[in-house]
């Protein structure tokens, strides 16, 4: 049996076997092929979702794909909410870190502390993930993570401008001329680099990879 044929008889057998896992990445796939197109035609952010970056859905939807991927030997079910959950927790964290930026010395109002504390409980799910041995501080993951927190706060100290605004929120204590090229870039990058770090969330154990623990088995059978 040739690799085409194998491919077309394990297709149908994948969707039987495995239809939330296919359905989830479908789905990924398809919110992915509709953010890029909507970047090409000119469009950098998505107004009906409240000026959301173009490519947050496609980090979203790669970090869904890479969950489901790696979990491809757990349950259907497993593999679809932990993968869920990674993403999930991804944008609220930080949403949660963007928002008391704006708040720090000064108390935040309470509609805003409310959300506030919805984005860091959403975020905090990804405890489940490290709990069930399926997210793992990686090597990757730590490099990553501490180039956020380097970035963040040069992004702090320089004024945290903004976007929108192209305005600083905060006095500068590191001087930097910023361009609105300058602030998109440090402002996207820092995103990227916390999607980079629970990319990698899925790297580092052998639960993550979809392999057996092969010590605790081998211990178990002594």
């Amino acid at each position: 049996m040739n690799n085409e044929q194998r491919l077309t008889l394990s297709f149908p057998s994948l969707v039987v076997r495995r239809p939330l896992s296919f359905a989830a990445g479908a789905a990924a796939v398809i919110i992915i092929l509709a953010a890029l197109v909507f970047r090409f035609e000119g469009h950098m952010l998505i107004g009906a979702l409240d000026n959301l970056d173009t490519f947050t859905p496609v980090m979203i939807s790669i970090l869904i794909l890479r969950g489901l991927y790696t979990m491809r030997h757990d349950t259907d079910l497993q593999a679809v909410s932990v993968a869920l959950i990674g993403a999930v927790s991804f944008i609220f964290i930080y949403e949660a870190v963007y928002k008391v930026s704006f708040y720090i010395g000064r108390r935040m109002p309470p509609a805003e502390l409310r959300e506030f504390l919805i984005q860091c409980g959403i975020a905090a799910t990804a405890a489940s993930g490290f709990a069930f041995g399926k997210f793992h501080f990686s090597k990757s993951s730590r490099i990553f993570a501490a180039a956020f927190v380097v970035l963040y706060a040069f992004w702090m100290l320089g004024g945290f401008p903004q976007v929108n605004t192209n305005a600083n929120v905060y006095w500068v204590i590191i001087p930097v001329h910023w361009t609105w090229d300058m602030i998109y870039v440090v402002n996207r990058g820092t995103k990227v680099l916390i999607f980079f770090t629970y990319l990698f969330f899925y790297s580092g154990g052998p639960r993550a990879l979809g392999r057996p623990d092969t010590q605790k088995d081998a211990g178990s059978r002594g």
